[in-house]
Protein backbone atom coordinates (compact mmCIF):
# COMPACT_ATOMS: atom_id res chain seq x y z
CA UNK A 1 0.00 0.00 0.00
CA UNK A 2 0.68 3.36 -0.72
CA UNK A 3 0.67 6.95 0.84
CA UNK A 4 0.12 10.42 -0.39
CA UNK A 5 0.02 13.24 1.29
CA UNK A 6 -1.33 16.51 -0.03
CA UNK A 7 -2.72 19.87 0.93
CA UNK A 8 -6.64 20.97 0.24
CA UNK A 9 -6.44 23.84 -1.72
CA UNK A 10 -10.59 24.24 -1.56
CA UNK A 11 -11.02 26.64 1.37
CA UNK A 12 -8.67 28.30 3.80
CA UNK A 13 -8.45 25.77 6.59
CA UNK A 14 -5.96 24.09 4.10
CA UNK A 15 -6.40 20.44 5.74
CA UNK A 16 -3.41 18.29 5.02
CA UNK A 17 -4.51 15.21 4.14
CA UNK A 18 -3.22 11.71 3.72
CA UNK A 19 -4.44 9.09 0.81
CA UNK A 20 -3.63 5.34 0.98
CA UNK A 21 -3.65 3.93 -2.63
CA UNK A 22 -2.97 0.25 -3.24
CA UNK A 23 -3.31 -1.09 -7.09
CA UNK A 24 -3.73 2.28 -8.45
CA UNK A 25 -7.07 2.79 -6.55
CA UNK A 26 -7.42 5.59 -3.80
CA UNK A 27 -8.83 3.40 -0.67
CA UNK A 28 -9.40 5.86 2.38
CA UNK A 29 -8.65 9.44 2.99
CA UNK A 30 -7.65 10.78 6.17
CA UNK A 31 -7.44 14.34 7.59
CA UNK A 32 -9.81 16.29 5.85
CA UNK A 33 -12.38 18.61 7.31
CA UNK A 34 -15.21 18.53 5.12
CA UNK A 35 -16.47 15.92 2.74
CA UNK A 36 -15.28 18.71 -0.20
CA UNK A 37 -12.01 17.92 1.36
CA UNK A 38 -12.58 14.30 0.82
CA UNK A 39 -13.70 14.75 -3.01
CA UNK A 40 -10.43 17.14 -3.57
CA UNK A 41 -7.77 14.26 -2.54
CA UNK A 42 -9.60 11.78 -4.46
CA UNK A 43 -9.85 13.67 -7.88
CA UNK A 44 -6.21 14.36 -6.91
CA UNK A 45 -4.64 11.53 -6.34
CA UNK A 46 -6.86 9.85 -9.44
CA UNK A 47 -5.27 12.16 -11.39
CA UNK A 48 -1.47 11.38 -10.74
CA UNK A 49 -2.33 8.33 -10.72
CA UNK A 50 -3.93 8.44 -14.45
CA UNK A 51 -0.78 10.91 -15.37
CA UNK A 52 1.78 8.23 -13.90
CA UNK A 53 0.12 5.48 -15.92
CA UNK A 54 -1.40 6.39 -19.18
CA UNK A 55 -3.16 3.94 -20.81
Amino acid sequence: METRKLTCEICKNKCHMTAEVAEGEVLDVSGNGCMRGYAYAMQKVEEELENSNPS
